[in-house]
């Protein structure tokens, strides 16, 4: 989970989310496309850009600015072919997944490898970090479960079902947040809150009050990354409103 003034208690932080999502519908503020035709994981860097990975035949990680969609910096995913999740690692560093390899690399932003280690359970797809503690909760498409790795060692602490049937993403405090595929489906604690996704294959998280989430999804089958929000009513055609809830 991000917070874009303060870092909240978990207790807080889920308590935030629970009135977040208590306080309307969801609905789509913009979107644009992704920088290759087959994107996958994305990671929120910061309020005004994220990082997503693109499994192209030689599969690329951008750094891409919103709401332009304009790259700003890349590099080629470690592990090669089937590169798929992101999310961020301690140092300024990025977590990035390989489905194919069901490697977990850990990579400077300038793409040079620091460490790797096998995911516990095959085929991983976008991943995310869980905090105070060192744990990565990690889609496993296949096997429809979401798991709890240890980010030092890649042990498998704990796996648990998706609330649907293909999970390819999660995020937020507790992996809250899923993105299903084979439910075209978003999906907060089991509860469906976004449907219509034909593949999504990434999502990210921000929190900037309790009355207020938005959420980041990779859809595959367009090749865009959608931009939703729940909370405190947006104008969809106004993205200048939604950056001033930032300042």
């Amino acid at each position: 989970m991000k917070y874009a003034t303060s870092i909240l208690t978990a207790a807080v932080a889920a308590a935030a989310l629970s009135a977040g999502e208590a306080a309307g519908d969801w609905g789509l503020v913009a979107s644009y496309p992704t920088p290759g035709a087959d994107p996958r994981g994305y990671y929120l860097a910061d309020l005004n850009s994220g990082w997503l990975v693109d499994a192209a035949e030689t599969p690329y990680v951008y750094h891409v600015a919103w709401p332009s969609g304009s790259v700003t910096a890349s590099f080629p995913a470690p592990g090669g072919a089937g590169a798929w999740g992101v999310c961020d690692a301690p140092g300024g560093n990025l977590y990035v997944s390989n489905n194919a390899t069901s490697y977990i690399y850990e990579a400077t932003t300038a793409g040079s490898v620091v460490t790797s280690f096998p995911c516990p359970l095959a085929g991983p797809a976008d991943l995310t970090r869980a905090y105070p503690g060192p744990y990565l909760y990690v889609a496993i498409p296949a096997d429809n479960l979401i798991a709890v790795v240890t980010a030092a060692a890649g042990s498998l602490l704990s796996s648990y079902a998706g609330p649907g049937s293909q999970p390819t993403a999660c995020c937020s405090y507790g992996a809250c947040f899923v993105a299903d595929s084979g439910e075209h489906t978003i999906y907060y604690q089991a509860v469906p809150i976004i449907t219509g996704i034909a593949t999504p294959t990434g999502l990210d998280e921000l929190s900037t009050t309790v009355d207020a989430t938005f959420l980041y999804i990779v859809d595959d089958a367009t090749d865009r990354l959608y931009f939703y929000h729940s909370g405190v009513p947006v104008a969809p055609a106004s993205l200048g409103r939604v950056k001033a809830l930032f300042r």
